[in-house]
């Protein structure tokens, strides 16, 4: 009889301690979603927006692969549709692959880009050359 008794008393203490818990917790949960966020781009996964949607959702995934030009970088989309783009070496970033589509690429802040092309949209971890002045200006220039 006393199991009964043993497991109300901890379900209690639990939640009186989790009661105890007070004060701000929006600042914890931001940084543990920015954590996630970096891991996953760490790991290929980013943030898209595509055929014109204005809501990025992380569900395209990257990775390099040496093509005949030098690195290329292939974004995937979950509908199996996919955007090849060399890696310039230049500062310009990137360039279309397939030469087909209008490629823009947008600076957004401190080590973050915007890669634009044709309809689709998608936001890339970035080492910035002179990220100073485009950073701060919020620079935007073409990458082809």
């Amino acid at each position: 009889m006393s199991l009964p008794i043993f497991k109300y008393a901890a379900a209690t203490l639990l939640l009186a301690s989790l009661a105890g818990c007070g004060g701000d917790i929006a600042a914890p949960i931001e940084q543990t979603e920015k954590d996630a966020g970096d891991q996953a781009a760490r790991y290929g996964d980013i943030v898209c927006a595509l055929a014109g949607s204005d809501t990025f959702e992380r569900t395209c995934t990257t990775e390099q692969i040496a093509g005949p030009k030098g690195k290329m970088l292939v974004i995937r989309h979950a509908d199996g549709g996919f955007r090849r783009f060399n890696i310039l070496t230049d500062g310009r970033g990137l360039a279309p692959a397939d030469g087909f589509d209008e490629t823009r690429v947008r600076v957004l802040g401190a080590n973050m880009i915007e890669l634009s092309s044709g309809d689709d949209r998608y936001r890339l971890p970035a080492q910035i050359k002179g990220q100073g002045n485009a950073a701060e200006k919020g620079a935007s220039k073409d990458a082809s």
